[in-house]
């Protein structure tokens, strides 16, 4: 156990904090300063701390907030195109709606963990941008598709490009931001996924009012059109504003005294510095309890989300609304999660409690999902609002992975292939299970597919609970390794 933790000992001891740092710890605070942090966590800063946050909010947040609009705009793209005549032209039979999903998952999955292990040697701000500039081209490769079979391979393209994404986004967050920072900004940055998910309802169904037909295109290609154009500039700007990570950052825009801020900030918090992928390191990490059990959690929580997203399906099977209205009704699912997304970010923060907002969330989705699951006799209006509760749920993810960094902190590694194999492991499973529970041949009931989630969400809970309660056992273990190290001459 001592070795296990004396890394994490190693970061906290090994480098005083800088003068100008205002710590996170101490005593009972001050009223009116507790309110100044939940409203924002610098108002109570020193000048300098307050403009370096402001300099990689603006920097990070900016490339990686509008990138992730950009990439859930795309994957609801699929789905509004298909109830906006796609399915009739490309003639999309049987489950091969369901199979573009599959593609796109199967590259989503076989990219992340190759690349958070190429990510400890290679900078991120030249491997993210790049990836991004290969989705751009992909996304307009989409709007000339001519059969499923040309979307499936474009389909699998965007999966590939977009794994590398979203785990080194978290690889950044939890590299520049403290605890008192952290889970705000992972909740921003996943509401601005949501945004895009609201927008494509609206922008497809403006399209394909507006501009089916022209050029010879029809609406729903010309979505994928507009979707490049948006990416490309954030493609182009994360070259300049990303800033890798405090150890090896070397972007223009930090001043030296700014770069030596952030490694003091980092190493105040017990993070350690970062470590090259090995095998030895690999051993270490496979040897924790961590990297088991946050994945099958992460795992039970991804594969749960499916029940939301088949509003569109459900609404156009009444046979009572438009197509504008089919696109657009089911958008207040992620107005929700992106209210949501932000409360939890907040709360967690100004708490710092990260599990009992992740128990809140499952236990609203297991009430929607209980009532899709019955679905004869459940009233119309309350299956309505089932659908919008599956919003409480996605806006959780966020605040188990600014857990999961925090929990990993004192072992950069670690935290690195977590933040991959989480991501990667779930998204493995859910390119098969919804393949048998939500086929859309048995649309809009998905008996199967809902009563499958009921279970899932209870298995998530269980997982979440043995990790709390591992979390806490290793939190004494390290207090007491702390304290008899401590009194070692």
């Amino acid at each position: 156990m001592a070795t296990a933790l004396k890394p994490k000992l190693d970061a906290v001891t090994s480098t005083p904090p800088s003068p100008i740092l205002v710590s996170d710890e101490g005593g009972k605070k001050p009223l009116r300063r507790r309110i100044r942090e939940i409203v924002w966590d610098t108002l109570d800063r020193s000048p300098e701390e307050r403009r370096f946050i402001a300099k990689i909010d603006f920097f990070i947040l900016t490339w990686a907030g509008l990138s992730y609009f950009s990439k859930n705009l795309n994957q609801n793209n699929v789905s509004n195109a298909y109830v906006s005549g796609m399915k009739e032209e490309l003639d999309v039979v049987g489950n091969q709606y369901q199979t573009f999903t599959t593609m796109w998952t199967i590259g989503y999955v076989i990219s992340q963990i190759p690349s958070q292990i190429i990510c400890t040697r290679v900078r991120l701000s030249l491997w993210c941008p790049t990836w991004e500039l290969i989705w751009v081209i992909v996304t307009f490769a989409s709007s000339a598709v001519r059969n499923p079979y040309h979307l499936y391979a474009c389909r699998f393209l965007v999966g590939l490009a977009e794994g590398t994404f979203y785990p080194s986004v978290h690889t950044v967050l939890g590299a520049w931001y403290t605890k008192r920072e952290l889970g705000k900004r992972a909740c921003i940055f996943f509401a601005s996924a949501f945004v895009g998910s609201m927008f494509s309802g609206y922008l497809q169904a403006a399209l394909y009012s507006g501009m089916n037909g022209a050029a010879g295109l029809s609406g729903w290609r010309w979505l994928f059109i507009f979707d490049g154009i948006i990416t490309l500039p954030m493609a182009l700007w994360g070259y300049y504003a990303l800033p890798d990570l405090p150890s090896n950052t070397r972007v223009r825009w930090l001043k030296p005294e700014e770069k030596q801020l952030a490694l003091d900030r980092m190493k105040r918090a017990g993070k350690d510095l970062e470590e090259p992928f090995t095998l030895p390191g690999l051993r270490r990490v496979l040897g924790k309890w961590h990297f088991w059990i946050y994945t099958a959690y992460y795992t039970f929580f991804i594969c749960s989300e499916n029940i939301g997203s088949y509003m569109n399906l459900w609404l156009k099977s009444l046979n009572r609304y438009t197509v504008p209205q089919i696109n657009t009704y089911p958008t207040v699912i992620n107005a929700i999660t992106i209210v949501t997304s932000l409360c939890y970010g907040w709360t967690s923060d100004a708490l710092q409690l990260r599990s009992p907002i992740v128990f809140f969330s499952l236990t609203v989705c297991f009430f929607a999902a209980m009532n899709l699951a019955i679905w004869d006799g459940v009233p119309f209006g309350l299956k309505w609002a089932s659908f919008y509760l599956t919003g409480f749920a996605q806006g959780s993810g966020p605040i188990f992975l600014t857990m999961v960094n925090e929990e990993c902190a004192g072992d950069s590694l670690e935290r690195k292939l977590i933040l991959g194999s989480t991501n990667s492991v779930a998204y493995a499973f859910n390119a098969w299970i919804p393949l048998i529970t939500y086929n859309t041949n048995y649309a809009p009931r998905f008996l199967v597919g809902n009563s499958v989630t009921v279970a899932l969400i209870i298995c998530a809970a269980i997982t979440l609970a043995i990790a709390v309660v591992l979390q806490k056992r290793d939190a004494r273990e390290y207090t007491y390794f702390l304290k008899s190290t401590v009194k070692c001459p």
